[in-house]
């Protein structure tokens, strides 16, 4: 008790030293923008561009200097919490306290083969899919539009008309579209699938399909090019196909050994409580000697 009233005490002092410090409205202003200018400062420090690219790879809208911040805050909080409490109860410092404080920062990395990083690896992989499944109803919407027999709409009228229907590529086909109109047509669909990884499985398809229909004037032509090229688009739509479902399949068993991994635990610590209780009962003599 003496030493919760101490750590009340030191508390109440630093808080009314403060209330002196700032006690002048001009002084306040000139606190709480120098307390401002230091925030962001450390924010700018500790803003991470690799673990802001992972976090809008897997569709994250949260800044990575939010995720840093909040890392470091839940340890620095724990670790603080755990010290006063034991000063509190007058217990002795524990070496585990700043371990799982460190623990905390350890789990909550953006590292591939941690939890959190797996997180984000496993989100990313997931947005991938569905934003290659988009580019793909991109590609079909723009087949069937093409094939219309009473006319067509031109392609940048047609990015625009269509980027509504999308969530992972609506902006990027926002863009196309005002591009088509004002750099041209090649230049829009090379700006576009330029979005996309070097080491993307279809993009130089839709790139090569693209451009070759926009570069026909005739437009029987384009169509009869279209037609022959059907057979690529079903092919890419089937390979996202079994991709999608692979996914979903890997998930399903990770997912189904979980129950098979928690009883083998739980059948080995009930053995283990087993014989330590055997043990005790015997006190140790004679048993396992």
């Amino acid at each position: 008790m003496d030493r919760l009233l101490l750590l009340i005490s030191v508390i109440g002092i630093v808080y009314v030293a403060l209330l002196v410090f700032v006690s002048s409205s001009s002084k306040q202003e000139r606190y709480l923008v120098r307390l401002g200018l230091r925030w962001n400062e450390l924010g700018e420090r500790v803003q991470g561009d690799r673990l802001q690219q992972l976090l809008n790879d897997s569709g994250l809208s949260i800044s990575a200097r939010k995720v840093t911040l909040f890392r470091y805050s839940a340890a620095l909080i724990y670790l603080i919490t755990q010290v006063v409490s034991d000063f509190i109860r007058s217990n002795s410092f524990s070496i585990y306290d700043p371990l799982i404080a460190l623990l905390i920062l350890v789990i909550s990395s953006p590292i591939r083969y941690l939890p959190f990083g797996w997180v984000l690896a496993w989100l990313h992989q997931k947005t991938v899919i569905k934003k290659d499944g988009e580019l793909i109803s991109f590609i079909r919407l723009y087949e069937n539009n093409r094939l219309r027999k009473r006319g067509y709409a031109q392609f940048g009228t047609f990015c625009g008309n269509t980027a509504g229907h999308f969530l992972y590529i609506r902006q990027d086909l926002y863009e196309l579209s005002e591009r088509a109109v004002d750099e041209g047509v090649e230049g829009a669909i090379e700006w576009f699938c330029a979005k996309f990884p070097d080491n993307h499985s279809f993009i130089n398809d839709i790139r090569s399909i693209l451009l070759a229909t926009e570069g026909m004037d005739d437009d029987t032509e384009a169509a009869n090019y279209l037609r022959e090229q059907s057979k690529i688009i079903s092919k890419i739509s089937s390979d996202q196909y079994l991709k999608k479902w692979s996914f979903i399949g890997d998930l399903s068993t990770i997912i189904n050994v979980i129950p098979s991994i928690a009883i083998f635990l739980m059948i080995v610590a009930l053995a283990m409580q087993y014989i330590l209780l055997i043990k005790g009962n015997f006190n140790g003599v004679g048993m396992f000697q």
